[in-house]
């Protein structure tokens, strides 16, 4: 098999882990690709006769894509790799880490596991977003969500239309459209659901509403959500999984729909599921009294 490194590279634990990974693979007679930035990032790699190659030309070649950090490098990670179909796996060495399957001390675990074949596949839905301002027009993917706001202590008015069909004018300090892998991001802060991420559906949660009636939605995932604005603010802009912004006016047009590829990512079912994430990461301790 062959595997490609990538991650945050401003972290320490990056390049032990990578290095204790180089040995292992290497030793199995396995094949391990490094970018030219991590060479440039550390020098300890150079006596390594490693493979390797620019970011875009790693994809083509790789069975496992190996995401070191936090949930922003699997962010990150699949919105560089996520059309590629290659399987991504993330290694946990950042702090709450919905989206990694593994941590720096069971990685070794999750690595033997691929190569006797001991994992699954799991296909996570995308909100893919179009932004039309006039002439121009703005295409972006997120694995979480996307957020409207304009970060100003004033009260935004946002017409949202599913599939043509008037849902609401939200007053509110803005929106947040999530995937069920979002769920658990920042739709949860705002007070959204909690979703399996094997389900598609596209929930629209308002931040901070000024209406108490205005509650989170759950829509079916083939359905359009169109957005526009009542009045014009400055500073207004979408986000992008908390990574990408990109401003937007009041003559912006925002549509967004389910994304036409999904993602792969390598989970570990026997020994790690969704609802164990839930209860570690939440702190769920059972019935207190």
């Amino acid at each position: 098999m062959i595997f490609g490194i990538t991650g945050n590279f401003l972290k320490p634990e990056f390049f032990t882990i990578s290095g204790a990974i180089y040995e292992k693979l290497t030793q199995s007679g396995h094949e391990f690709i490094l970018s030219e930035r991590m060479i440039q990032q550390d020098q300890k790699f150079r006596k390594y006769k490693v493979r390797v190659e620019s970011l875009e030309e790693i994809a083509d070649d790789l069975d496992v894509i190996l995401a070191i950090g936090g949930d922003g490098t699997i962010l990150s990670t699949v919105r560089t790799y996520g059309k590629t179909g290659i399987p991504i796996l993330g290694i946990h060495i950042g702090r709450l880490g919905f989206l990694t399957q593994c941590t720096r001390h069971d990685y070794t675990e999750g690595i033997d596991d691929i190569l006797s074949g001991n994992y699954a596949i799991t296909e996570r839905m995308l909100l893919k977003a179009v932004i039309e301002n006039g002439k121009k027009h703005n295409l972006s993917y997120a694995l979480n969500e996307i957020v409207i706001e304009h970060g100003l202590a004033r009260i935004l008015k946002i017409h949202v239309h599913v599939s043509g069909e008037f849902l609401n004018t939200y007053e509110s300090d803005g929106m947040i459209f999530t995937t069920p892998t979002g769920s658990t991001a920042y739709s949860l802060s705002a007070g959204g659901p909690i979703i399996s991420p094997d389900l598609d559906v596209i929930t629209v949660t308002p931040i901070c509403p000024h209406s108490l009636a205005a509650r989170p939605i759950v829509i079916p995932p083939h359905e359009t959500v169109s957005i526009s604005f009542e009045e014009d603010q400055a500073g207004m802009s979408l986000t992008v999984d908390g990574q990408v912004r990109v401003p937007v006016d009041y003559s912006s047009k925002i549509t967004l729909t389910r994304g036409e590829y999904r993602v792969k990512m390598i989970s570990f079912p026997k020994r790690n599921n969704f609802f164990q994430t839930l209860r570690k990461k939440l702190g769920w301790s059972g019935n207190l009294r």
